[in-house]
């Protein structure tokens, strides 16, 4: 998993998907599970996050892209 500094977070607001780059701000919301997909690029995966319950009631869904350390 890559590292919180490259990470968008996705929120939905109503029937609006809110991006905002950067990982989520309260540490508490970071324990919660964890998908791991393949998308084609950053919109695909913002428009899976947006179905993910967390994000639409309340939380957010963190979206980080895979990167290798070695």
């Amino acid at each position: 998993m890559g590292l919180p500094e490259n990470a968008t977070t996705v929120r939905v607001e109503g029937d609006e998907t809110v991006t905002t780059a950067g990982p989520c701000v309260g540490t508490r919301e970071a324990v919660g599970g964890c998908f791991i997909l393949e998308a084609d690029d950053l919109d695909a995966a913002v428009q899976v996050a947006a179905r993910v319950p967390a994000a639409r009631y309340g939380g957010a869904v963190e979206i980080r892209p895979a990167e290798v350390y070695w």
